[in-house]
């Protein structure tokens, strides 16, 4: 049977046109393109298509078709219909289209639908999952909730191996950081579990395949290959094997020997260890795909920013006297405020005030309410300041984050400037180690420019590794991680300018400490403004840029 390769084409609007005799139901999309087709595909195709065409009949009445409206664009949702009716099927021309036609027939259920799109995809050149695109289908896998794409293009990016933060600064749009940290975790599995399977594969079956040969004693090109192939899965490769059997100064060992067995290794023989390298190494990795986590759409996850809320006891500051309004929180907390107090502190309230309310406005013993997304502790700490009573600030770095947030929002300038006065008179928001690359991430996240800077300078004290970060990588959205990594990079370079000081007359410190004319205070001066220097180059990064500039 002959292999039949779908068509690719780039969708205009005149080829979206799907429009049978005698259709039953019109298929509309998020961008408003209709599909008049037939029942009979539908419900044997996908249950739950099926499902919503039932839904719109019963309440359709009346109109000469059923209208179904679903979220996928116009050109998805064509490639679709193109895998469901007895027409040339059609795959998009973008990667990430495609991504979206396997999430639209996997959430449908479309089973058989699904095996001939991936089937049809794996005929593509070059290869759909490849070392270039490879970080980004992961990524749309992971946010479409596509564990077979994940698990393949996951393994596809071990030919990256070791992973290093540094390198993701021109991938940071394509992968969220907790997608990120997800990799990392899977990469790190894959290496131990490399590190015990190769181990007990070299010193009890390798032996066996090379007939008793000495090519795995210690310090032979074979032992060598193995020992590395444990740290560095990148290294699975039969080309890097030959040329580490061919090439005498990779195959010698640090005591200066070398392995004339394994130079003489037969072609059969090395065929036959491969075949069996092989097997270990993809056990290896089928193991640590089975704990790999997806992420996105159609998943439980939650993020380590969403609050968990404990039970909060009213305090004297959410029933003020004689309230004219009720300020009710996330967490069904209420407040009973001044609407003065509100006009005065905010224009956002102001405006909100001003305008005519609903009569049906929801109301409590006559007091209209207000809902506002903060949680009660947030909302009591906002509440404390905006009356002239002592300041209650929250304990957590998190909550005063999302304290001022709650201030730019309202456009509350001035309660914002006393928050951040009474934070720095109490000395928070000093987090170390990986708390600070935390803090950065939210404070970006919440865009709020003085605390991410600050945050900013405070990983300066820490390494930026997988290993250190952990779990506050997944707290990094955006370009948060990108312009981390280029503001790390220019208060490198200012340092490194700063240190060729030395070096360079009339500043070289051997000369000038025995002399009255320069002091290290000077130095440390001219450190300072490079610093400070880095921080307007990393602002012109910052999460309230736009366009991008690049440092000088």
């Amino acid at each position: 049977m002959s292999k039949v390769t779908p068509e690719v084409v780039s969708f205009d609007s005149e080829k979206l046109l799907f429009d049978f005799p005698e259709s039953d139901t019109i298929l509309r999309s998020c961008d408003f393109y209709e599909f008049s087709v037939l029942n009979f595909y539908i419900f044997h195709s996908s249950p739950i298509l099926g499902e919503h065409i039932v839904a719109s009949l019963n309440s359709d009445v009346g109109t000469s078709l059923p209208i179904v409206q679903l979220p996928e664009t116009g050109s998805v949702l064509f490639s679709l219909l193109s895998y469901i009716f007895p027409v040339p099927p059609i795959l998009p021309s973008t990667l990430e289209q495609t991504m979206q036609l396997l999430s639209a027939a996997q959430k449908y259920n479309m089973d058989v639908a699904l095996i001939h799109i991936r089937n049809h995809i794996a005929l593509q050149e070059p290869q759909f999952i490849r070392e270039e695109t490879a970080f980004l289908v992961y990524s749309l896998a992971q946010k479409y909730g596509l564990r077979q794409e994940a698990l393949q293009a996951a393994r596809s990016t071990l030919s990256f191996s070791p992973l290093i933060i540094e390198d993701f600064s021109d991938k940071h749009d394509m992968m969220p950081g907790a997608f990120l940290h997800e990799l990392w975790k899977y990469h790190d599995r894959v290496r131990r579990n490399l590190a015990s399977d190769l181990e007990e594969f070299k010193t009890s079956r390798a032996p066996y395949i090379l007939n008793g040969l000495q090519c795995t004693a210690s310090g032979s090109p074979v032992d060598n290959y193995i020992t590395s192939l444990k740290k560095t899965p990148a290294l699975f490769d039969l080309t890097k094997f030959h040329m580490s059997l061919a090439n005498p100064v990779q195959g010698q060992s640090r005591k200066g020997h070398s392995c004339t067995a394994c130079e003489d290794m037969s072609s059969k023989e090395i065929r036959a260890f491969w075949v069996a390298l092989t097997a270990v190494v993809h056990d290896s990795m089928t193991k640590a795909e089975s704990d790999l986590l997806l992420l996105g759409e159609g998943t439980n996850f939650e993020g380590p920013d969403k609050p968990s809320y404990q039970s909060w006891s009213p305090t004297k500051y959410s029933d003020m006297p004689n309230a004219d309004i009720i300020l009710l929180s996330s967490d069904l907390a209420r407040f009973r405020v001044h609407r003065s107090v509100l006009v005065a502190s905010s224009p956002l309230f102001s405006d909100m005030f001003s305008l005519p309310q609903p009569p049906e406005n929801e109301a409590v013993n006559g007091l209209p309410i207000v809902h506002l997304p903060e949680d009660a502790e947030v909302l009591d700490s906002l509440i404390s300041v905006l009356y002239p009573v002592d300041p209650v600030i929250p304990d957590s770095d998190e909550k005063i984050l999302c304290l001022l947030s709650a201030c730019q929002k309202y456009d509350m300038v001035a309660i914002q400037s006393r928050i951040r006065a009474e934070v720095s008179r109490r000395g928070l928001l000093s987090p170390t180690g990986a708390k600070a690359f935390r803090l950065y991430a939210i404070a970006y996240r919440e865009r709020l420019v003085p605390e991410t800077e600050a945050a900013a300078r405070l990983t300066l004290d820490f390494p930026m590794m997988f290993e250190y970060l952990g779990e506050a990588l997944r707290s990094f959205e955006g370009s948060a991680l990108s312009d981390l990594i280029h503001f790390r990079q220019c208060c490198k370079l200012s340092l490194i300018s700063c240190f060729s000081l030395l070096y360079v007359a009339p500043f070289n410190i051997w000369v000038l400490l025995g002399t009255d004319s320069w002091d290290l205070m000077d130095l440390f001066a001219h450190s300072s403004n490079l610093q400070a220097s880095a921080g307007d180059t990393w602002r012109l990064f910052g999460p309230t840029s736009g366009q991008k500039t690049a440092p000088a």
